[in-house]
This record gives C-alpha cells, structure tokens and sequence, in this order.
C-alpha cells in the first residue's frame, strides 16, 4: 500500500478510517463506544451527516423528522398523518405576531438529547452539527432573497453569564448566506429575567415572557423580513413575544426557525 501513489483524499480518507480504528467515538445519546463509518439517512442529508460522528448508529436511527401534514402556520405536527397541511384551531383563533415557523425536527429522542448536550451540559462541539441541521432546513422552507435578517433569540444576562453563550447565536453563527442577509446577534435584548418555561401551560408561558423583550436599536428591522432562530417552539409564546415586539418595530414580517417542535403546544 505504501508503495503506491495516493490521492490526497484517499489519503485523507485512510487516516480517517485509521484514527476511528483507533479512537472510537463516544455516542452523545446512549454513551456507547463506536466506529464512525458512513452517513445514514436522516431528517436531511447535510443534517444527517454532520450529526452522524457524534450518535451511535442505533441513535442515529431515533431522529423525527417533521413532514407533512403540519400546521401551515405555526409547524405544528398533526397526530393524524393524512391530509394536506391547513391551520391548527390555535392559530385559528389567535394567530399571533409570527407569520410562520418550521423546525427541523420533533422534540424527543436523540434530537433532545442533543439539545439538553448543548444547553445544559455546554458540549458546543455540538453547536456546529446542530447548525448545519438547521441551515439545511432553512434552505428547504426559504429560498434566496425571502429574508433580510437572522436573528438569534436572545438570552438574560444572568443566563448569559452562567451558561456563558448563548445557544441560538452558536446555531446560526457559521452560516452562509446569500448576499443581503445577515445574522443580527443583538437584534433584541431580553431586558426581564424570567422563570423558565418548562411545566408552563400556554397561559403562564404567555404570562412569564409578557414584556421581556425590547429591540436594541429602534427601527433597525424596518421594513425587513426577519427570521428568528431558537432552539426549540413548544407554545410559540416566546417566539411571538419577540416577533411582536420586531413588528412593532417595523419589521415587514417575522418567521421562525427552530431545531425542534414540541408535540404538544
């Protein structure tokens, strides 16, 4: 072998095979060793295959994809899979600031794992695979010149401080976008410390976010499409309390994009 003339990215990929020989990866979900080979099929393809060196192949198979049918407003996923997409009886009834939002995938299983990795135990290694997920699932649901800015949703400063970064800026960070989109860090402010939303109902999340937000430069989303990032929607209270405020800045309109979708909302 060693007599032959390699190819760099032969060369390249026999290292690879060499180094996962001989140092297996740790599976982030189950906490199993194991050998990092090819990329399975995922929710995306690009998605799939940043997240397939860091989930054994077993976890890599407990990923929900979201898909049709959905709420065509708020993306939340009918128990029913017939059908064609149509409003949920909640946007019905209160459709809110936002005017859409989709996420990548269902909040349960190895995608929460992944999320609870990042947020709670601060392995940002984790940030990049989960950004290419998400990236991936921009570009299915929005197509070049549908928006003019990307914001992350902001943390407290007392969050900010203890976590020491926040997760929806390390999602989006990395990205590439087409020219005359931009990734606005400090688009909004959280000015309020709030509980957090986790055993909340739909009122007390409402409640509990009610004020929290400001912009912090009025008038920068003027007349722009906005898309805000997060990690995961489960009543859409947070996203609606930041799209509300953006609108009252001017913005032209709000979507959002999450890596997850709670069941229940």
């Amino acid at each position: 072998m060693f007599g032959r003339k390699m190819v760099p990215g032969a060369f390249t990929g026999w290292l690879h095979c060499v180094a996962d020989a001989l140092f297996p990866a740790r599976c982030v979900d189950c906490g199993r060793l194991f050998h990092h080979m090819a990329a399975t099929p995922g929710i995306t393809d690009a998605g799939s295959a940043a997240m397939d060196p860091y989930f054994c192949p077993g976890c890599r198979g407990r990923w929900t994809a979201v898909a049709s049918p959905l709420c065509s407003r708020c993306g939340l996923v009918f128990k029913g899979r017939a059908g064609e997409d149509h409003l949920c009886g909640r946007c019905l009834d209160r459709p809110g600031a936002f005017t859409r939002a989709r996420a990548a995938g269902i909040y349960d299983q190895t995608l929460r794992t992944a999320i609870h990795a990042l947020k709670f135990k601060g392995q940002v290694r984790l940030a990049a695979p989960l950004g290419v997920l998400l990236f991936d699932t921009f570009r299915r649901y929005w197509t070049a010149g549908d928006i003019d800015m990307v914001a992350p949703v902001p943390l407290h400063r007392n969050r900010f401080r203890r976590r020491g970064f926040n997760q929806a800026y390390l999602l989006v960070r990395r990205w590439t976008l087409p020219a005359g989109t931009d990734v606005v860090r400090d688009l909004l402010v959280r000015d309020r410390a709030t509980a957090p939303q986790t055993g909340l109902d739909r009122r007390q999340r409402r409640m509990n976010i009610k004020n929290a937000f400001s912009v912090n430069r009025p008038g920068q989303s003027a007349g722009k499409r906005v898309l805000l990032v997060d990690d995961v929607l489960t009543t859409g209270a947070t996203a609606d309390a930041c799209a509300g405020v953006l609108i009252q800045d001017g913005a032209r309109r709000v979507d959002v994009l999450t890596l997850a979708r709670a069941l229940q909302s």
